[in-house]
Protein backbone atom coordinates (compact mmCIF):
# COMPACT_ATOMS: atom_id res chain seq x y z
CA UNK A 1 0.00 0.00 0.00
CA UNK A 2 1.66 3.39 -0.84
CA UNK A 3 0.20 6.75 1.11
CA UNK A 4 0.63 9.71 -1.14
CA UNK A 5 1.65 12.86 1.07
CA UNK A 6 -0.68 15.96 -0.30
CA UNK A 7 0.03 18.82 0.72
CA UNK A 8 -1.39 20.88 -1.60
CA UNK A 9 -4.74 19.64 -1.18
CA UNK A 10 -3.95 20.02 2.79
CA UNK A 11 -2.75 23.87 1.87
CA UNK A 12 -5.65 24.61 -0.29
CA UNK A 13 -7.97 23.44 2.50
CA UNK A 14 -6.53 25.47 5.13
CA UNK A 15 -6.06 28.34 2.73
CA UNK A 16 -10.18 27.87 1.84
CA UNK A 17 -11.16 27.50 5.71
CA UNK A 18 -8.88 30.81 6.44
CA UNK A 19 -10.88 33.01 3.39
CA UNK A 20 -14.28 31.50 4.85
CA UNK A 21 -13.56 32.82 8.82
CA UNK A 22 -12.33 36.40 7.41
CA UNK A 23 -15.46 36.07 4.84
CA UNK A 24 -17.86 35.38 7.61
CA UNK A 25 -16.01 38.06 10.18
CA UNK A 26 -16.46 40.68 7.35
CA UNK A 27 -20.28 40.02 7.09
CA UNK A 28 -20.84 39.57 10.66
CA UNK A 29 -18.90 42.82 11.06
CA UNK A 30 -20.81 44.77 8.60
CA UNK A 31 -24.17 43.19 9.91
CA UNK A 32 -23.86 44.82 13.50
CA UNK A 33 -22.45 47.94 11.69
CA UNK A 34 -25.24 48.42 9.44
CA UNK A 35 -27.43 48.07 12.56
CA UNK A 36 -25.27 50.99 14.56
CA UNK A 37 -25.29 53.64 11.51
CA UNK A 38 -29.25 52.28 11.29
CA UNK A 39 -30.00 53.33 14.60
CA UNK A 40 -27.95 56.23 14.82
CA UNK A 41 -29.70 57.85 11.52
CA UNK A 42 -33.18 57.36 13.63
CA UNK A 43 -31.76 59.01 16.43
CA UNK A 44 -30.45 61.89 14.07
CA UNK A 45 -33.78 62.29 12.38
CA UNK A 46 -35.15 62.65 15.56
CA UNK A 47 -33.58 64.86 17.19
CA UNK A 48 -34.14 67.06 13.67
CA UNK A 49 -37.74 66.38 13.71
CA UNK A 50 -37.81 67.69 17.32
CA UNK A 51 -35.98 70.68 17.11
CA UNK A 52 -37.33 72.37 13.70
CA UNK A 53 -40.74 71.65 15.29
CA UNK A 54 -39.47 73.50 18.39
CA UNK A 55 -38.62 75.90 15.99
CA UNK A 56 -41.49 76.53 14.33
CA UNK A 57 -43.60 76.17 17.87
CA UNK A 58 -41.24 79.60 18.68
CA UNK A 59 -41.91 81.30 15.72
Amino acid sequence: MNILNDDYGQASAELILIISTMTIIVVITAHYTTSILNDITKETEKVIENGREYILSKL
